[in-house]
C-alpha cells in the first residue's frame, strides 16, 4: 500500500511530513500495534513481545511502524466502578485502529494485546479495514501452588469467603498472598482471555501456541517471532480477516470454545464479530444449540477443566483442534494464515491425552456453558453450571455487585436464595461488568449448588454452582428481570433450557406500570456515550449506529 501511496505525485507534501520517504518502499511495511500499559499486569510487559514481532518482520523482508491503543484490564479492580470501561473499551479500541489505518500506508498489521475486550475490540478494527492481519498476546502466568495442587487467581479470592467462615485461618492467607507468583500475564486459568486468544488460533489469525505458551517464556518470545514473519507472507498473499474469519470459521471458534469449558465473554466477542461481518449463523441460539451437542474434552484430574500450563503441555489448542477434527465436530476446511486447517494440523500430536480427551472419555457430554430462556431472560441468557442443572429458590434482591458483596460479607445470604444482580448490563451497568468477586466469595463461603445467582452482568467462567448472566432484556429495559422483589420464587433449569419466575401475568404488568429505575449505577461522559448506542447482550452488545 505504501508503494501506491508514494508513487502519487500529489501526494508529495503528505509523503514529505511523514517522512514515508525515508522507508523502503519494495519491502511490505507492517503497523505493529501494541496495548502496552503498566497499569494492567496482563499487558505491562508487551513491548518485550512486540520486539521479537519485529525481529520477524525484518528477518522476512519487511518494515514495521510501531503504534499504541488504550489497554484496559478490570481484573485487579473487579467489583469497583473502574471495571465498568471493560467492555466498552472493545469499542474504543476498535474505533482507535480504525482511525489509525485508515491512511493508506501499512500492507499488514500485528495485534499485540492480551485481555478478551481489548484483542476483541483489535479484530473489529481489523475487519472494518481489511487488511492482513495477525494477532499474538503476551502470555499466561504461572499457578499459585498450596498443597501440591495447583489454582488460577480465583483461589485468593475463595480465600477470602473461607476466612470470613473461619474454614481458613488469617494467618495461611497471609502466606498464600506472599508466594503468590506475580508473573506478568494472564490468569492461568481458562478464562475469557486465555479463551478469546486460543479462538485466534481456531480462526487462523495467531500462531500454534499463541492462546497457551506462558508469559516471558522461550516459546512465547518463539510465537512472536514466528507472527512477524506469518505477517509478512500474509501482507504478500493479500490473506484478509475477511477471508478468515467466515461464517464457518467462526462456528469452529463457538465449539473449540465449548470442547475447552466455554466462555460467556468469548461468545459475547463472536457475536460481536459476527454482527460486524453482517453473518446470520451466529447468535445466542445457534450457541445454545451447538452447546447440546458439543462434549467437554479439556479436563484435569485433579480440578476439572485444565490450567493453561497443562493444556500448554498436553499441546494446546492446536492439539485441541486436532481432536475436534478427528471427530468431525470441527470444519477443518477452513483458511489459516498458512494454508487449510487440515494442512497446519497434519503434523500435531496431543501430549497427554487425559488432558486433551476424546468423546468417549469426555469430561463433560455436553458444554457446561448453555442458554436459558423464560419469562425472566425472554431473549435470553447464558448459565455456567459443573454440578447441580436444576434449582429452585427465593430471590433476594441487590441494585449492583457491591451491594451483593456487602450481603455476602455480612452473613446475609442463606441456602436455597436467588441471588438477584440488578443494574450490571450494558445499558443500565453502563458498562455490563463481570460478575467475579461475588462468585468467588459465594464458592469460599461453601454456598455453591446451596444458592444460585442471576445478573444481568457477564458471568465469571470459573464458578461451580449455578449462574445465569447476560439476562436479556436487561434492567432498565421495563422486563421482569427488573421487576422482580425478594420471596419471589424463581426456577431454573439448565435441561429444559429455562428460567422462570411464578408470576401471574396480572402482577407482572402491575410491576412494570409502577417501575421506576432509581437504582441505576452511576457513569460518566465516555460510558454514557456508549450506553445509547450499544446493543443487548444477545446481541454480543455489538454498538450501532443511532438514527438521525
Amino acid at each position: 500500500m505504501l508503494r501506491e501511496f508514494i508513487n502519487q505525485l500529489e501526494k508529495l507534501p503528505q509523503k514529505v511530513m511523514t517522512n514515508t520517504l525515508e522507508t523502503d518502499t519494495i519491502k511490505p511495511v507492517i503497523a505493529v500495534i501494541v496495548a502496552q500499559s503498566q497499569q494492567v499486569l496482563a499487558h505491562r510487559d508487551l513491548d518485550e513481545v512486540a520486539k521479537r514481532v519485529e525481529m520477524g518482520i525484518l528477518a522476512n523482508g519487511g518494515n514495521y511502524m510501531r503504534m499504541y491503543v488504550p489497554a484496559i484490564d478490570s481484573t485487579a479492580m473487579t467489583g469497583t466502578n473502574w471495571a465498568k470501561y471493560d467492555l466498552p473499551s472493545r469499542d474504543l479500541v476498535a474505533d482507535s485502529v480504525e482511525s489509525m489505518v485508515s491512511n493508506d500506508f501499512f500492507d499488514g498489521i500485528v495485534f499485540i494485546a492480551s485481555e478478551p475486550n481489548c484483542t476483541a475490540g483489535m479484530l473489529l478494527g481489523a475487519i472494518r479495514v481489511n487488511i492482513p492481519s495477525m494477532f499474538v498476546c503476551g502470555g499466561t502466568m504461572s499457578p499459585i501452588v498450596e498443597n501440591g495442587i495447583q489454582y488460577g487467581f480465583t483461589h485468593l479470592f475463595r480465600q477470602v469467603g473461607k476466612v470470613k467462615t473461619g474454614e481458613t485461618d488469617f494467618e495461611l492467607l497471609s502466606k498464600i498472598e506472599n508466594n503468590t507468583p506475580l508473573a506478568t500475564g494472564t490468569d492461568c486459568s481458562r478464562f475469557g482471555a486465555n479463551s478469546f486468544n486460543c479462538a485466534l488460533e481456531t480462526l487462523g489469525l495467531a500462531v500454534q501456541g499463541n492462546g497457551t505458551a506462558p508469559a516471558m517464556s522461550t516459546q512465547r518470545m518463539e510465537i512472536a517471532r514466528k507472527t512477524g514473519m506469518a505477517i509478512v507472507k500474509a501482507a504478500q498473499d493479500r490473506l484478509t480477516p475477511r477471508r478468515m474469519v467466515t461464517p464457518v470459521a467462526l462456528l469452529n471458534a463457538v465449539i473449540s470454545d465449548l470442547a475447552c469449558g466455554g466462555s460467556s465473554t468469548t461468545m459475547l466477542n463472536i457475536i460481536a464479530i459476527g454482527k460486524e461481518l453482517s453473518y446470520k449463523n451466529v447468535t445466542l441460539k445457534s450457541i445454545g444449540d451447538l452447546a447440546k451437542s458439543t462434549p467437554v474434552l479439556l479436563h484435569d484430574k485433579k480440578n476439572g477443566i485444565a490450567l493453561m500450563n497443562q493444556f500448554n503441555e498436553a499441546g494446546g489448542m492446536y492439539a485441541m483442534l486436532k481432536q475436534l477434527c478427528s471427530e468431525h465436530l470441527v470444519n477443518a476446511d477452513c483458511v489459516t494464515y498458512n494454508g487449510t486447517l487440515q494442512s497446519v494440523l497434519q503434523n500435531v500430536s496431543i501430549a497427554d491425552s487425559d488432558v486433551i480427551r476424546t468423546s468417549a472419555n469426555c469430561h463433560n457430554e455436553t458444554a457446561t456453558l448453555r442458554v436459558l430462556y423464560g419469562n425472566v431472560a425472554e431473549e435470553g441468557s447464558f448459565v455456567h453450571y459443573k454440578g447441580e442443572s436444576a434449582f429452585v429458590g427465593n430471590a433476594r434482591i441487590y441494585h449492583s455487585e457491591e451491594s451483593a458483596i456487602d450481603a455476602l460479607m455480612h452473613r446475609e445470604i442463606r441456602p436455597k436464595d436467588v441471588i438477584v444482580i440488578q443494574n450490571e448490563g450494558p445499558k443500565s451497568c453502563p458498562g455490563m461488568r463481570e460478575i467475579n468477586a461475588s462468585l468467588a466469595l459465594i464458592e469460599g463461603m461453601g454456598l455453591q449448588g446451596k444458592v444460585a445467582v442471576i445478573t444481568d452482568g457477564r458471568i465469571a467462567d470459573f464458578y461451580e454452582g449455578i449462574a445465569v448472566g447476560h439476562i436479556t432484556p436487561e434492567t432498565n429495559e421495563h422486563s421482569l428481570f427488573a421487576v422482580l422483589q425478594d420471596g419471589d420464587e424463581i426456577e431454573i433449569s439448565v435441561a429444559k433450557g429455562k428460567i422462570n419466575c411464578d408470576l401471574k401475568t396480572k402482577e407482572i404488568q402491575q410491576r412494570l406500570k409502577d417501575y421506576d429505575n432509581h437504582n441505576a449505577n452511576y457513569a460518566n461522559h465516555y460510558l454514557k456515550k456508549w450506553a445509547r448506542t450499544v446493543g443487548t447482550a444477545s446481541d454480543g452488545c455489538f454498538t450501532k449506529l443511532t438514527k438521525k
